[in-house]
């Protein structure tokens, strides 16, 4: 059958839609024990652009002239695979495209391959863009974050970076839920103003019209407790003077730098870390996979009762991923970005 896959065509300096192209491909016919894929909706994350570069870093390069991958939903529209029905609601990191087949390998994300999938039927209040939007890997970032590689304190004060991006908008929320004093920042007063007014976090500000040092020292009058860093070494490198003896800045990412070359310059106010003897750690949500039910179960009741909401940016149809990438770097998106496939 045809159908329509995204390709990266080079390795760009900086990002551009031009950098990709939709081609329409001809799949074969099914094996046995395989089963064809409808993609229903795609998600479109920050570690995609280093996706772009060919050293790979912590994930694969994406190929040339071939489909890329990425989180996904989808629908069984044909099988030959005896535990797989038409339609059967499957989830797998093979985005970027209108259908695939897949082996049914079972899926972990980021581990398993590309066209490894898993079952999502049959589960009360959720539609299929939960599993991009809601219960996705951004969500899944925040979650374990606040929950699982940290212990926050009510009352303490956290910092969460990019307070409107997709990670940063949830982590704002469910560190609230948890009792803490949060701040954070964004890229427009239109978002401060979202921040403040819906998601009801104690103090943040337009970093771009506030130096960030000047944004969190008045933010953090009593210092800082806890730092999820989302956004750049410029935010990170103004919370280490903050900091509270003994604390702990995570750090899911730093999207301020993958467009640009992904180097850390060098940070020149590292003696904090010594002399207020902080713990630094990487997170990654692949750590805490076994409490998937427990997240599952916490965001789906926490919006159920109202105290979680999310934004989600829907890009309609495959043509409009390269732009929905674009979209996270370049300020026109708001929360979780998903392309309707």
């Amino acid at each position: 059958m045809l159908t329509k896959q995204v390709h990266l065509l080079r390795r760009p300096e900086k990002v551009s839609v031009d950098d990709f192209e939709v081609r329409e491909v001809d799949l074969p016919e099914l094996e046995n024990n395989q089963v064809l894929i409808e993609n229903l909706y795609m998600s479109v994350d920050p570690y995609m652009r280093r996706s772009m570069e060919s050293d790979g870093k912590d994930l694969d390069p994406w190929p040339l002239n071939a489909p890329l991958d990425g989180p996904s939903i989808g629908r069984v529209i044909e099988s030959n695979n005896p535990n797989y029905a038409i339609g059967d609601i499957v989830e797998s990191m093979s985005g970027w495209q209108q259908h695939f087949i897949s082996d049914a390998e079972d899926f972990v994300p980021y581990l398993s391959s590309n066209n490894a999938i898993v079952k999502r039927n049959g589960v009360e209040n959720i539609d299929p863009m939960d599993y991009v939007g809601l219960l996705g890997i951004a969500s899944q970032t925040a979650y374990f974050a606040m929950m699982c590689a940290t212990t926050l304190v009510p009352g303490e004060t956290t910092v969460i970076s990019s307070g409107a991006g997709s990670v940063g908008s949830l982590a704002c929320q469910i560190a609230k839920i948890q009792g803490a004093r949060v701040v954070t920042s964004a890229g427009s007063d239109r978002k401060v103003e979202w921040l403040r007014d819906e998601l009801g976090v104690d103090f943040a500000f337009n970093y771009k019209t506030t130096p960030i040092d000047i944004g969190l020292r008045e933010g953090c009058p009593n210092g800082i407790d806890q730092v999820l860093e989302n956004a750049s070494p410029e935010h990170f490198s103004a919370c280490l003077p903050l900091m509270n003896f003994g604390k702990q800045l995570l750090i899911a990412g730093m999207v301020g730098i993958y467009d640009s070359g992904g180097k850390v310059n060098n940070i020149d106010n590292f003696e904090h870390v010594l002399d207020s003897f902080l713990t630094i750690k990487g997170h990654l949500f692949m750590d805490y996979l076994d409490a998937y039910d427990q997240f599952t179960k916490d965001m789906l009741t926490w919006r159920g009762e109202g105290k979680l909401i999310q934004k989600v940016h829907v890009f309609e149809g495959i043509e409009s991923a390269p732009e929905a990438l674009l979209a996270l770097f370049n300020g026109k998106g708001r929360g979780k970005i998903v392309v309707r496939v």
